[in-house]
């Protein structure tokens, strides 16, 4: 399983994955807030990508990016 170290490369390659084929790509958001991690994970069966982060800022652009329209 790739896992990416920055948001902007995960961030790229989702949206190719997604972009690729919508109705197969899916997001899985798991946050802890023990240790304060945020776990992304986007799949289409096929690829899997992963973004393991303890910074705030790509929780941020998380939220920021979901209230695009």
């Amino acid at each position: 399983m790739p896992q990416y170290q920055t948001w902007e490369e995960f961030s790229r390659a989702a949206e190719k994955l997604y972009l690729a084929d919508p109705m197969k790509a899916r997001v899985v958001l798991k946050y802890r807030h023990s240790d304060g991690s945020l776990c992304i994970k986007v799949t289409d069966d096929l690829v899997q990508w992963h973004l393991n982060s303890y910074k705030m800022l790509n929780l941020r652009n998380v939220i920021a990016g979901g209230l695009e329209t």
